[in-house]
């Protein structure tokens, strides 16, 4: 299919490289700074190019990618990988609850039948007073756009889009409370940082 070769592309590894740059820097201010000992996990994580980052951050204690196979894993070919990669299916993840500080995913909900039972398996996770933070596909961005077209593989690729209003929804349905919002890969994504209850 033409949308997983775009994937393997050099241009869209840049793009994607570029976006995990900016969560990083996202959760170094709103999460990490001032912290230390830090446990986060990063579920459906596809390459864990970003998981790889974040274990460098000098907050961090663990930094977990993991997802329900390692092709796009094997596939990115990270020198170094300083995260732990984990085979784990989000809806039954392998991991002690409540053991997190921070669980996230960026782009992968939206592609879930279930997205509420996506996040309550994320915010189960988290410790009390932990974060989680989901990213999706701007409903008024151009993954919006794109979603108007009438190829069914590129509509399916895409996945479900949101308003920044159905995401903290979604984040709430969930038993979190949202504390920042961004817009990031131009304004492509929206993401949303929860916290759980203490």
């Amino acid at each position: 299919m033409f949308l997983e070769k775009l994937e393997a592309t050099r241009p869209y590894q840049q793009l994607r490289y570029s976006m995990n740059i900016g969560l990083v820097k996202f959760f170094s201010k709103h999460v990490f700074e001032g912290r230390t000992g830090l446990d986060v996990a990063e579920v459906a994580c596809g390459s864990g190019a970003a998981s790889h980052m974040i274990a460098s951050h000098p907050a961090i204690r663990i930094s977990l990618a993991g997802d329900i196979n390692m092709l796009d894993f094997q596939q990115a070919q990270l020198k170094d990988f300083k995260a732990k990669f984990v085979l784990m299916d989000l809806f039954k993840p392998p991991l002690k609850q409540a053991s997190m500080d921070l669980v996230w995913n960026s782009s992968s909900v939206e592609e879930f039948d279930q997205p509420v039972e996506a996040v309550k398996g994320m915010a189960q996770l988290a410790k009390r007073g932990g974060y989680v933070f989901v990213g999706v596909p701007n409903k008024y961005g151009p993954a919006g756009w794109l979603g108007w077209m009438p190829n069914k593989k590129v509509r399916a690729w895409l996945g479900r889009n949101y308003s920044r209003k159905q995401l903290r929804k979604l984040l709430e349905e969930c038993g979190l409370s949202v504390e920042k919002e961004v817009t990031y890969l131009g304004t492509t994504f929206i993401g949303a940082l929860g916290r759980k209850p203490f």
